[in-house]
């Protein structure tokens, strides 16, 4: 028999309105939890139906005994298989591959394993039969078949699926956009076809300047100029487009979040990959506990890696694997264990490469939600946020894909450093993307609190393991499959580096990222330009790729700049005037321009304290090309190498409560 794929069929699309007998009723049903000594406070209401009972109390985490489930078994009239069989079956290897028969939303929603299967009948069992969807689901994908349903315990079923689909899904968080769209992975950084231009461009360079170096350094530094000539004002251009306000972030009121009811609210997934973070994981359950957003529709995944052995020992510390030994300021004692029934802790099996859009892969796969959102291990959203995002996305067409918020940081008045890297922030995420929105060119996202429908990601072929920086590269994708990046009014904070040493490490590791990402779309021109067409392809080149160019010119240049003006006659007849005087409008009038547009955006937002430093950029600006050429070294010698940021150092998160 073919396995039916989850393109052909979707978990809702699988049920049909049908009715079966009931084994048995609802009071009986209670009567018999009770004898096993399970809690029914909770499922006494009478708007939980019986087929909702089982489900209700696990998404509760309530612990129901596999005796319950033998009983239950029995009157129900079907055959029970103890965990012992059920691990006798999955244990084999051509048994396991019998759960990949039935798509895996299905599996994950009615918590089905097939057990045996021949030309005339499937066995499965399951450790909820009182669900008549079930059977109803099972004979459509499997039409004429004679089906024999088994009850099994909860444990048994998830030890099952989750002893199989570890292996699956692994491969599948690796692999999934290289299977579907392989010219779209970064999983070599150069095709042969690149090395060969790379390394002829450059002979021919050398070349030319062994033949004529006057020559040869005249038409470089006469390219370099035209360039900037051409970029600098399209750049200034987009934030004063920003500033105008012309693609304003959408907003939700206070009245429209009060007017969409809870019921009306989809599940949303939170992805939190953490990595060596064992000193933010409290403050980010903290965080988690105070948002709005209904708890019975929160689906929280924290991805460990499986040798993150810190991390781990720290949730379990924390009680999200069981019973906390220790409990999180803020989240009053009496709500604490009820709360930490929203998290489902999932470890990543370890592979070659430990990146975050593997562990987001994984996490992805085993999501619940019709949205989703990454949240880093430090992130302080909005409360609101959530309410705000599925606000939007319910009243905006099918082609808003992604929303993303805007970034600052808590510890933003620290020292120098962080201070200029929170006016970089404020003109990027308040005003640069609502230009690059306004004049509709690819907006790469931010690395945090970008929402997603999650149905689009899956299509799109989620992130991309290889590329670290996995936020950059799906703006890109969605621009190339015509899906629509938007702006939300609603902030995210998060913890800046506040050392250089640090901040060079996580620039240096941001710059390989979007060089790797231009490199990769980069590959096949013409399919890019046939993607995103004529116009975008050129914006595309002038915003993202000049952005790749620039801090690694920029010091090239400022040594040109400093030789000129100690030795004026260094360089005398090289140049022809007018390169000279578009050298000089670049240097002067450019970086004047830039300085201005920090200095506007510190008035607009009212930051009017940090207004000094943000004359001060330049000395900024040198600390991003050294970044920049430590990225661009990494990349040749270690491309998928995830240079970890440090979190939890500042004294604001020490000083958190």
């Amino acid at each position: 028999m073919a396995r039916v794929t989850e393109k052909e069929l979707t978990a809702d699309a699988a049920i049909i309105d049908t009715s079966t007998k009931e084994p048995i009723d609802k009071k009986s049903l209670l009567k018999l939890l009770k004898s096993h000594h399970v809690k029914t406070t909770s499922i006494e209401n009478s708007e939980i139906s019986i087929e909702q009972i089982i489900p209700t109390l696990k998404k509760a985490k309530v612990n129901i005994p596999e005796t319950f489930f033998r009983d239950l078994a029995s009157q129900s009239g079907l055959s029970y298989l103890e965990l012992s069989k059920v691990k006798k079956i999955y244990q084999s290897e051509q048994k396991s591959k019998l759960i990949t028969i039935i798509p895996y939303p299905i599996i994950s929603k009615y918590k089905i394993i097939p057990t045996e299967i021949n030309n005339s009948y499937i066995e499965v069992a399951v450790d909820n039969p009182l669900d008549s969807r079930v059977m109803v689901t099972l004979q459509y994908l499997f039409g004429h078949w004679k089906i024999i349903l088994h009850v099994a315990s909860s444990k048994a079923i998830e030890w099952a699926i989750d002893n199989t689909y570890h292996e699956i899904h692994k491969k599948e968080s690796m692999l999934s956009l290289y299977n579907r769209t392989p010219d779209q992975s970064a999983y070599k950084v150069l095709l042969p076809k690149q090395k060969y231009f790379i390394i002829s461009l450059l002979a021919t360079i050398g070349i030319c300047a062994i033949i004529s170096s006057v020559i040869t350094f005249a038409i470089l530094f006469a390219i370099i100029s035209i360039g900037y000539f051409i970029v600098n004002p399209i750049k200034i251009y987009i934030s004063l487009r920003g500033f105008r306000g012309s693609r304003a972030p959408n907003r939700v009121t206070a009245k429209d979040i009060q007017s969409v009811p809870d019921k009306e609210l989809p599940t949303y997934t939170i992805l939190i990959p953490v990595f060596h973070e064992k000193e933010v994981l409290a403050q980010n359950l903290k965080n988690m506990y105070h948002l709005n957003y209904p708890k019975d529709k929160l689906d929280i995944k924290i991805l460990m890696e499986e040798k993150d052995e810190e991390t781990i020992n720290e949730a379990k510390q924390l009680g999200l694997f069981g019973s906390p030994k220790k409990k999180v300021k803020g989240i009053p004692s009496s709500e604490y264990t009820e709360f930490l029934k929203l998290f489902d802790p999932i470890i990543i099996p370890s592979a070659k490469i430990t990146t975050k859009p593997r562990a987001c892969n994984y996490g992805l796969l085993r999501a619940k939600g019709e949205f989703v959102v990454i949240y880093d291990a430090e992130d302080n959203p909005d409360p609101d946020q959530l309410r705000k995002a599925a606000i939007v996305f319910l009243r905006s067409n099918d082609n808003v894909v992604c929303l993303q918020s805007k970034l600052n940081f808590y510890n933003a008045n620290e020292n120098i450093l962080t201070k200029w890297f929170s006016i970089e922030y404020f003109n990027w995420f308040e005003f640069y993307l609502q230009g690059l929105d306004y004049i509709n060119a690819p907006i790469p996202l931010g690395g945090t609190s970008n929402h997603f429908r999650k149905k689009s990601l899956d299509e799109l072929g989620r992130w991309d393991p290889y590329n670290v920086t996995e936020d950059a590269d799906i703006g890109i994708r969605l621009a190339r499959s015509k899906m629509k990046t938007e702006m939300i009014d609603s902030y995210t904070y998060e913890e800046a580096t506040q050392n250089v040493k640090s901040w060079i490490r996580q620039r240096s590791r941001w710059y390989k990222g979007h060089l790797q990402t231009y490199l990769v779309h980069m590959r096949y021109p013409r399919k890019l330009l046939k993607d995103l067409g004529t116009e975008q392809f050129l914006k595309f080149q002038l915003t993202f790729g000049a952005g790749i160019f620039v801090p690694i010119i920029n010091p090239i240049l400022w040594a040109l700049t400093v030789i000129t003006l100690l030795m004026p006659l260094t360089f005398s007849g090289l140049i022809p005037n007018y390169v000279q005087w578009i050298g000089l409008f670049n240097l002067i009038a450019g970086n004047i321009s830039y300085l201005l547009i920090y200095v506007i955006a510190c008035v607009k937002l009212k930051k009017y304290r940090l207004t000094p430093l943000a004359i001060l950029m330049p000395a900024y600006w040198a600390l991003v090309s050294v970044a920049s050429w430590r990225g661009l070294i990494q990349l040749i010698k270690n491309p998928f190498y995830w240079d970890k940021t440090s979190h939890g150092v500042s004294k604001a998160t020490k000083s958190a409560p």
